[in-house]
């Protein structure tokens, strides 16, 4: 027995030192949460933000560091690293808008925190995978604490309508990614993506291959929000916890679009113009319904739900340009939407009060003239999400766009910019009721205080990156090197 195990190399497990951390962090808060009092269920999420920081922290320390481990099926390298610290930091700042608004929702409970760092350690386990099984156990492990938080307000009949079209969506679509695995293995005899290249560099194009690219796409789909699987977003948008929206619109769907990028980059490289013409399909489909069906929307988180259906759209363009602008521009708008989407709906939150959710229109009529900050900021944001000068998200926008256009993809490209000009009826009309209308109510504001300086460092961030981007730019180029080594 011990000669047979000689043989088999032993898997280098620094590589998921910050996957064990994680794992840890999220145990504890269940452990220590029930000893909690109900008045005092804040400290756990005090405490996922300290382990955050400390994951953050632990994360950084592998930037520079190459890593291929357990059978060559995980990796650690710089594109991975970056998007790891990605989800800290936008988790991070989940749980801060959370603190209060689970007080008013009157669900501050531990197991909401715990549920968040599980779901982070499955988009880790997807950024770093480089087996499609891996990638399917990453997935899942992501998906099943997004259900449960989806419909995290027992009591509110929305809530739980909308988690079960969740799961039931994510059941389905679980099942055509599995397919696509297994026509896979059945091809190449492996499910690694190393093999998945070495297959098709000897034997050629395989037309189940060809079939399984599809599968693979849909499977990743739905956390994507892309055409035709994102029926369920505006009504779990709508129904989940605002706080969970903001983290749904944003962390999944980058881990989705990431897992897709490794594998059509690592494994189907030699299929590039097959994939291109399956992405440029659902990048057009999916910029056009997305932003069309946003126009005629009056609920502000559906508003923003279809809104982000149409950034799915735009993040696709940065997979099919396939070029190492392509993917480093594709990164820098993963900081950008998390910066001015999260700083939305955190308005939203900013709004809720009493019986009043706060996500409506109506909700922001007036708003200029009873908070002319909050209103200030809320443009700010908007200006971002249609890609206005100098917000983060024109810069966003104009390098992805710049990479449409070097990669030839000039019709796509003359889509994207129309539905951009589209979204900026559906932005402005809430810019609109903000400064142009009366308000509906005259009840005080009284934001918490975490919710405050929340909006008000994403709105500078919003604008600091939009005239300097440079940090993140260099921070984009350095991980998209990994796909352009040779």
């Amino acid at each position: 027995m011990n000669t047979i195990l000689s043989g088999i190399p032993f898997p280098d497990v620094s590589a998921i030192i910050p996957e064990i951390i994680a794992l840890i962090i999220g145990c504890l808060i269940l452990l220590v949460d029930p000893f909690i009092p109900r008045e005092k269920k804040n400290i756990s999420g005090y405490l996922a933000l300290v382990g955050y920081v400390v994951l953050f922290v632990v994360t950084l320390g592998y930037i520079g560091k190459s890593i291929v481990t357990f059978f060559d099926m995980y990796s650690v390298d710089n594109f991975s690293t970056v998007l790891k610290l990605f989800f800290y930091v936008a988790n991070f700042v989940v749980v801060l808008i959370s603190l209060r608004y689970l007080e008013i929702e009157k669900a501050n409970l531990g197991e909401y925190y715990a549920l968040l760092m599980f779901a982070t350690i499955g988009m880790m386990v997807m950024v770093s995978s480089k087996d499609l099984i891996m990638y399917y156990i990453g997935l899942e492990t992501m998906a099943i604490p997004l259900y449960v938080l989806a419909g995290f307000i027992r009591m509110d009949e929305k809530a739980t309508e909308s988690a079960l079209k969740y799961l039931l969506m994510g059941v389905f679509v679980s099942a055509i990614f599995l397919y696509g695995i297994a026509l896979t293995y059945g091809v190449v005899g492996s499910t690694k993506l190393m093999d998945v290249v070495r297959f098709t560099y000897i034997n050629g194009i395989n037309p189940i291959l060809f079939v399984a690219i599809i599968l693979i796409a849909c499977g990743l789909g739905l956390e994507i929000a892309m055409v035709p699987f994102h029926f369920w977003a505006p009504d779990v948008y709508e129904g989940a916890p605002t706080s969970v929206t903001a983290f749904i619109s944003v962390v999944p769907k980058v881990a989705a679009i990431s897992a897709l990028l490794r594998i059509y980059f690592e494994g189907f490289i030699f299929f590039v113009p097959y994939w291109q013409e399956i992405l440029w399909l659902l990048s057009a489909l999916t910029m056009i319904i997305g932003n069309v069906t946003a126009v005629v929307q009056t609920n502000v988180k559906r508003m923003l739900a279809y809104s982000s259906i149409a950034h799915a759209g735009y993040m696709l363009m940065g997979i099919l340009s396939a070029n190492e602008l392509g993917v480093s521009s594709l990164i820098y708008y993963f900081f950008a939407y998390c910066f001015m989407n999260i700083g939305a709906f955190t308005l939203v939150i900013y709004l809720r009060r009493k019986d009043i959710i706060g996500d409506t229109l109506d909700d922001f009529r007036g708003l200029a003239k009873r908070d002319p900050m909050a209103a200030l900021i809320m443009v700010i944001f908007l200006l971002s999400l249609a890609g206005i000068p100098p917000t983060v998200g024109f810069v966003g926008k104009f390098l992805i766009f710049s990479a449409a256009l070097k990669a030839g993809f000039y019709w796509l490209l003359v889509i994207a910019v129309i539905t951009s000009v589209i979204s900026l009826y559906y932005y402005f009309k809430i810019a609109r009721s903000m400064y142009l209308e009366e308000p509906a109510d005259v009840e005080e504001i009284k934001p918490a205080l975490s919710v405050k300086l929340t909006i008000f460092v994403l709105a500078i961030l919003t604008i600091i990156l939009g005239i300097y981007p440079s940090p993140i730019i260099n921070l984009a180029e350095l991980s998209a090197k990994v796909f352009f080594r040779y």
